[in-house]
Formats: structure tokens, C-alpha cells, sequence
């Protein structure tokens, strides 16, 4: 499994990320719901790799991005899902996520889909590489992250 950070380890389980994910669509409607159905797919989709070790090469072609798309294209603000900034979270200061203080949640969230796009045309022009599996663990916990921001 991986190591992540104190900020995040209520998430850490796919059964606890999916009910929050739950928690956190359940007083949300159209188009910011079927956006967190998305990420709670994608968050289940790093889960396989993480903790079932289900090969990056058989999960990347199932990553969506569809709602993203079609939101980001309408212009819709993400910020709608979490209007405040990103807090700092005990423990976050000494990891790759510290730099997330602050921000805000469309910030994060086209990260998120920025770096899914990434792995996805990595895997199809340069298939087999190195770091596929750092890279959707760094997507995962930038996942976690948003949702532990939006509790």
C-alpha cells in the first residue's frame, strides 16, 4: 500500500474513499454529481493498481474524463464543489502535496484530469513506461486530497 500522509489516512481504504465519496455527492445535483461519480471511478480505478496490484497498462484505458470535458468546455466552476481553499492539513507540509495550501478546489481538480490525460497519452505513444504507477499513485493521492478537502 501506499504511504501517504496522516491528512489523508481516513481515505486510505477503498470502502471508507467511496463512502465519502457518497457523503460528498449526496447533497450535490446534475452536474457537479455526475462529476463526482467520475472521480469516485477513477479513485476506484488507482485503488486497483495501489492495493490489488492490477497492472497500470489494463487501468489507464478506463480512466474517464468525459464529464470533466464536457463541464470544463461549458465553463463551469469546479470552485461550486468546495468554495473554500484548500486548509492546511496536519502532516501535508513534508509531502509532495504541500504545495496544494491554499489553492483552490478548480485548481486541484484540473490537476487531477491534467495528469489522468497525461498517463493516458503516455500509455498510448510510449507504452510500458517507468513511472506509470508513481504517476496514478500521485493522481490518487491528489484525488484523496480533494476529497478529504470537500469533507
Amino acid at each position: 500500500m501506499v504511504e501517504l500522509l496522516p491528512a489523508l489516512e481516513g481515505f486510505i481504504s477503498t470502502a471508507k474513499a467511496m463512502a465519502s465519496f457518497d457523503a460528498f455527492r449526496r447533497n450535490r445535483k446534475g452536474d457537479a454529481r455526475a462529476l463526482i461519480e467520475e472521480l469516485k471511478a477513477n479513485s476506484r480505478l488507482c485503488f486497483r493498481v495501489i492495493s490489488d496490484g492490477v497492472s497500470p497498462e489494463t487501468v489507464i484505458p478506463h480512466f474517464g474524463t468525459t464529464e470533466f470535458d464536457r463541464l470544463n468546455k461549458a465553463g463551469f466552476n469546479f470552485n461550486l464543489l468546495q468554495r473554500n481553499r484548500i486548509p492546511h492539513f496536519p502532516g501535508i507540509e513534508k509531502t509532495d502535496l504541500a504545495s496544494w495550501t491554499d489553492k483552490t478546489t478548480e485548481a486541484l481538480i484540473v490537476n487531477i484530469y491534467d495528469k489522468i490525460k497525461n498517463v493516458q497519452s503516455i500509455h498510448q505513444f510510449a507504452s510500458g513506461h517507468a513511472s506509470i504507477r508513481r504517476r496514478i499513485i500521485n493522481i490518487h493521492k491528489r484525488i484523496l486530497l480533494l476529497l478529504r478537502h470537500a469533507e
